[in-house]
């Protein structure tokens, strides 16, 4: 695998902090800081020939916005970056919930139709665990908190050659 990769989780969602049980709720107004300081950090950055995908949920399109306003990337949707949880209907689309070993064959594939990009993605905290883990060649963990070293606002940075 050939492939440079830019990881962001969202910021802060009313969800992380207890306020809202919506699958696909917005950033929390600590979650908008975290997305603009991540979003400066990201602007800083030389990011010629990159290609900005975000999860379809609205926390990752809201810190996304962000990014595009401070680095001028624009982002794509790409679903299979979504979130990983029980079953969501996100903008009409309805996702199953999925095991481990579902995500990370989903998330295979993805690095799999991007090998040799260099791309700055957008997701969530089990997805970027996953991400990492499969980019780095290792047997992804999907038992526990596997999550849990992705803290809202992260951006991680890899790049890997074959």
């Amino acid at each position: 695998m050939n492939l440079e990769l830019l990881v962001i989780r969202h910021g802060e969602s009313e969800a992380n902090i207890g306020r809202s049980t919506d699958v696909d709720c917005p950033l929390s107004e600590n979650g908008l800081e975290q997305a603009r300081l991540v979003a400066r950090r990201v602007s800083r950055c030389d990011l010629r020939g990159f290609v900005g995908l975000t999860s379809p949920y609205r926390r990752a399109l809201q810190t996304a916005a962000e990014v595009t306003k401070a680095a001028g990337l624009e982002f794509a949707v790409d679903e299979s970056i979504r979130e990983w949880a029980a079953a969501a209907t996100i903008n009409g689309r309805h996702y199953p919930a999925e095991s481990g070993q579902q995500l990370v064959a989903r998330l295979g594939d993805f690095l799999a139709r991007h090998d040799g990009r260099k791309l700055v993605v957008i997701s969530h905290a089990a997805p970027i665990a996953v991400l990492i883990q499969l980019a780095w060649g290792e047997v992804p963990n999907t038992e526990g908190a596997f999550w849990a070293g992705v803290p809202n606002g992260c951006l991680r940075w890899l790049k890997t050659t074959p």
